[in-house]
């Protein structure tokens, strides 16, 4: 299966890449979006969040969670209806879309192909923590991709794991994309997105990210021990930072959340994401000052310090 993509890996390992920037705390500084004492929730736009199910609850919250900590007035939340009760009893900050489906999974039927008609493409969404990956929830996956692309093909979308890897069960996932997309895999995922086998994924990181950041012309964010941001054009940006406070599931759930909530307040992909890891980074390490060990360090915890991760200006 790898070696049917050796030419084509060939043919985009021939543009050598520059050097990635470092992501910096100043460079995080200037990013941060201000706060005027006189703004109000309409002053910091709105983020969806399409995740879930029965299976990974926590997964939606935990993206959740961090979207309503990213600073924007509002976030909705778009989840299956067999776990609203337990979610919206402990996130009252959240406005709820509940959607229809099988097994604990999102589906694609009459009501949730409306709610994508006229919910959707209106503000920068998220779509993938704890999704699953259904033959149902693939079939709406792809008809928002379908709606974003003809209806409001520049309109933010973050895709994120379980919608990565529902991605790659389709042949040119690529081609169907919107022009906003920030793909968030960490390795294993690249790995499938790519048919690269992943010991040559961990030791060409860098050339990797950068070159299919250009053959997709979409922002990514390769996950791991240094994350790599990657515009669509080959710009990247490198986070200094590798702990393994971040080896716990859940992070990448706080990560992509915090992303939405970026974007929804005006930031361009880039940035956003950029911005975005090095909070995440920063609150992690903020976290695990008062869980006392990188072990005992739970994505929860990281959200609870976002807030003092923003205190950089």
């Amino acid at each position: 299966m790898f070696a049917e993509h050796e030419s084509a890996l060939k043919k985009l390992m021939s543009k050598k890449p520059s050097c990635p920037a470092l992501i910096t705390q100043e460079l995080a500084a200037s990013l941060l979006p201000g706060r005027a004492d006189d703004s109000h929730k309409g002053s910091f736009g709105k983020a969806l969040v399409i995740a879930g199910s029965r299976q990974f609850t926590g997964a939606a919250s935990l993206a959740i969670q961090a979207a309503l900590r990213s600073g924007t007035g509002l976030v909705y939340a778009a989840i299956p209806g067999s776990i609203y009760i337990p979610l919206a009893a402990g996130i009252p900050e959240a406005i709820w879309y509940v959607l229809p489906d099988k097994k604990g999974s999102i589906i694609l039927n009459e009501k949730s192909h409306r709610f994508i008609e006229e919910k959707t493409g209106h503000f920068p969404a998220l779509i993938g923590p704890g999704l699953g990956q259904s033959a149902g929830t693939r079939a709406f996956l792809f008809a928002l991709l379908v709606h974003l692309f003809e209806q409001a093909p520049n309109q933010p979308l973050v895709i994120d794991a379980d919608a990565l890897n529902l991605l790659n069960q389709e042949t040119n996932w690529h081609d169907r994309l919107p022009n906003q997309v920030v793909l968030t895999p960490h390795e294993m995922e690249f790995s499938r997105l790519t048919c690269i086998p992943i010991e040559e994924i961990h030791s060409n990181r860098r050339d990797l990210a950068i070159n299919y950041a250009r053959e997709w012309k979409q922002t990514l964010v390769l996950k791991g021990a240094n994350t790599l941001v990657v515009s669509p054009n080959g710009d990247s940006r490198i986070l200094p930072f590798a702990n393994s406070v971040l080896a716990h599931g859940g992070t990448g759930d706080v990560l992509a959340g915090l992303l939405v909530g970026l974007l929804a307040q005006g930031l361009a992909p880039f940035d956003a994401a950029t911005l975005a890891v090095w909070l995440h980074a920063r609150a992690a390490e903020l976290a695990r000052e008062v869980a006392g060990h990188p072990a005992a360090t739970l994505p929860s915890d990281i959200i609870l310090k976002i807030g003092s991760a923003m205190n950089i200006t």
